[in-house]
């Protein structure tokens, strides 16, 4: 398993994510993984030839 560390991360965030996490009875590192699988499970697929797209690379901007 790889690690992740988070640096500068806002206080009002931190805090967001530690209320989340206890909503969920796990802990904030759990809520993070879910958060980031969540979110990359969701994002579209990026397609194979960037320059054939009507806008290059501003779509995942």
């Amino acid at each position: 398993m790889a690690s992740l560390t988070i640096c500068n991360l806002d206080d009002p965030l931190k805090t967001r994510l530690r209320v989340r996490a206890a909503t969920h009875g796990w802990s904030m590192e759990q809520e993070a993984r879910t958060i980031l699988r969540a979110a990359l499970n969701a994002e579209p697929p990026r397609p194979g030839n960037l320059a054939a797209s009507p806008n290059p690379g501003t779509q995942y901007l």
